[in-house]
C-alpha cells in the first residue's frame, strides 16, 4: 500500500466529520436542549477557528501528521456535544496519588509512554470505576495527574468485537488509536481547556475489550485537591454518556515540581526579515515529574511557534512537535509546547525566536546532505545553530529504527531520515513511518516500515540523507523567563 494511504484515510474522515458538524450540533440542540455554562461560545470560537489547513505546515518537513489533524477534528466534535452535559455519572471517588502497579502497562507489545512508566506507576491511584452505557462498559482502572498532565488509564468492554478504524491495511496499532475515543475534563465544574494536541494509545487486550491511556496536558495552574469529572459521549462511534467523577488530591506530586505562571508579555517576530509581528504572553513554565511545558497565549490565526529553549546554563532543550492550535483577532489561541531535559534546579528560561528562510527570503532552498552509515555517532547539522546526532541505526527485514538526539538550537521538528544508496539515490522502502521521543532523556527514535522489501534492497542501503536550511536565531528579540 502507498505509504499516503494513512494520509488519504484520515482526510476523507475529516471532511466527513465537518461536512456533518453543523447538521448534527443541530439535531442535536432540538431534541436535547442544554444551558450552555459559562465562556461556552468564547471556547468554540477560539478552537473551530483553529482548525488547520491541510495546505499549511508545521513542520517544514513532513508538516503537521494527518493523524493529528482528525483528533483535532474530532476533538472540536466532541467538545460542542461534550459540554452539552452527561447524566450517566459514577462516582465520586477519592483518589489520591500515590506508588501502585498500573495494568496498562502489561501491554503485550511497548509504547510510547514506557519512558514514564516509573514516574506515572509512583504517582497514581487505583479508581476501578465503571460506567455502562449503548451497551459498552467503562472502567477507570488508574488516574495519574500533576501540575502538568492528566493521565487515565482505562478499559473499554462490550460483547460483540470492536471494529476498528482504517483499513485492514494499515498497521493495527495505528487503528486501535484511532477507534480509542478521547475524554474531556471538569475542575470543580469548570472546563478545562484542552491542548490542541491529543495524546492516546490503546492495545485490544482481546475483540471485545480494549485498554487504553490518554495523556491530557493541563495548560492552567489547577489546585491540589479538587473535584475532577472524566467524560465522553461518542465510544466507538456510539452516542451516549460516560461520566466519571473523582476527588483528586495531588499534593504528593505537586511537591516535586517547578511551576510559575509569568504572564510575561512580549513582541517577537517570525519571518526572515522580521515581518510577522506576534504578541505573545507567556502563561505557564512548569518541570513536574509526568514531563514539561511552556504554554504560550496570542491573539490572532497566526500563532507562534518556532522558537528554541535555553536554560541559563547555555543548554538548548529538545523541543517535542506537537499540534498547535489559533485563535482569532478576538478570541486567544492558548498553545502548550512540551519539552524534555528540564529540571526543577533550573533558575530561569530563555526563549529565542527561531526562524528559516523562504523563496522570496532570496537565501539558499533547502537542500538533502548525505552521511554514511555503520558507525555512531554521526553528526547531521539541520543549520550553523545545530541539529541532531544520528546515535544508531538497526535495520532488518521488518523495519529500519533510527535513534537519535537534538544538538544545538534546532528549528521545532521531527528529524527527517532518508535511506539511501551508495549514490545518495533514495530508496523508498518505508510504508509507514512513526516517531518517538523520550521525555527523560530526550532521546528520539524513528522508525520507518518495510513492506514487501527483499534482502537484495536492503543490501543496498549504505547512507542516510537529511535536511539542510538557512535558519537564525533572533537574539535580540530572546524573552528571558525567571524560574525562581
Amino acid at each position: 500500500m502507498d505509504k499516503t494511504k494513512n494520509w488519504q484515510i484520515n482526510h476523507k474522515m475529516s471532511r466527513g466529520l465537518i461536512r456533518e458538524f453543523d447538521a448534527y450540533l443541530k439535531s442535536r440542540a432540538q431534541r436535547e436542549p442544554f444551558e450552555a455554562p459559562d465562556g461556552f461560545a468564547d471556547r468554540v470560537a477560539r478552537i473551530t477557528a483553529g482548525l488547520p489547513d491541510l495546505r499549511n505546515t508545521a513542520n517544514s518537513s513532513r508538516g503537521i501528521r494527518p493523524k493529528r489533524l482528525l483528533v483535532r477534528v474530532l476533538a472540536v466534535t466532541a467538545l460542542m456535544v461534550g459540554l452539552a452535559g452527561a447524566t450517566s455519572l459514577a462516582g465520586p471517588y477519592v483518589s489520591k496519588m500515590a506508588a501502585g502497579a498500573i495494568d496498562y502497562f502489561n501491554a503485550p507489545q511497548e509504547f510510547k509512554n514506557l519512558s514514564k512508566q516509573e514516574v506515572y506507576e509512583q504517582y497514581n491511584s487505583k479508581v476501578g470505576v465503571s460506567v455502562t452505557d449503548q451497551g459498552i462498559t467503562l472502567t477507570v482502572d488508574n488516574i495519574a495527574m500533576d501540575d502538568n498532565y492528566i493521565l487515565v488509564f482505562y478499559t473499554l468492554h462490550q460483547d460483540k468485537p470492536i471494529k476498528l478504524l482504517g483499513d485492514p491495511e494499515d498497521p493495527e496499532q495505528w487503528r486501535v488509536n484511532w477507534t480509542a475515543p478521547y475524554f474531556w475534563f471538569k475542575e470543580n465544574g469548570r472546563y478545562i481547556e484542552p491542548p490542541a494536541q491529543g495524546e492516546v494509545e490503546a492495545y485490544l487486550q482481546d475483540e471485545t475489550t480494549l485498554k487504553g491511556m490518554q495523556r491530557f496536558a493541563v495548560m492552567d495552574t489547577l489546585p491540589d485537591q479538587l473535584n475532577l469529572e472524566i467524560y465522553t459521549e461518542d465510544i466507538f462511534g456510539r452516542q451516549g454518556q460516560w461520566h466519571v467523577a473523582l476527588s483528586v488530591d495531588k499534593s504528593a506530586v505537586a511537591a516535586k515540581s517547578l511551576n510559575v505562571t509569568p504572564g510575561l508579555k512580549a513582541r517577537v517576530t517570525s519571518g526572515w526579515n522580521r515581518q510577522y509581528v506576534h504578541n505573545i504572553t507567556i502563561e505557564k513554565v512548569s518541570v513536574s515529574p509526568f514531563g514539561s511545558q511552556i504554554v504560550i497565549s496570542e491573539r490572532g490565526n497566526n500563532p507562534f511557534f518556532q522558537f528554541a529553549l535555553r536554560d541559563e546554563k547555555g543548554r538548548y532543550l529538545t523541543m517535542i512537535p506537537g499540534a498547535i492550535a489559533g485563535g482569532n483577532l478576538l478570541w486567544k489561541s492558548i498553545n502548550s509546547f512540551e519539552f524534555a531535559g528540564g529540571s526543577t534546579e533550573m533558575k530561569e528560561l530563555t526563549l529565542i525566536p527561531i526562524v528559516s528562510g523562504s523563496d522570496d527570503d532570496n537565501l539558499s532552498p533547502p537542500k538533502v546532505e548525505t552521511v554514511d552509515i555503520g558507525s555512531y555517532p554521526v553528526r547531521m547539522p539541520v543549520s550553523e545553530l545545530g541539529g541532531f546526532v544520528l546515535d544508531n541505526l538497526e535495520i532488518t527485514a521488518e523495519k529500519a529504527v533510527a535513534t537519535c538526539h537534538q544538538e544545538g538550537a534546532v528549528q521545532i521538528m521531527t528529524p527527517t531520515l532518508r535511506l539511501q544508496d551508495e549514490n545518495g539515490k533514495n530508496l523508498d522502502f518505508a510504508a509507514y513511518e512513526d516517531s518517538n521521543y523520550n521525555r527523560e532523556t530526550g532521546e528520539i527514535t524513528l522508525t520507518q516500515y518495510f513492506r514487501g522489501v527483499s534482502a537484495d534492497d536492503l543490501a543496498r542501503i549504505k547512507k542516510i540523507g537529511y535536511v539542510v536550511r538557512p535558519q537564525r536565531l533572533n537574539e535580540d528579540e530572546a524573552v528571558t523567563i525567571p524560574l525562581k
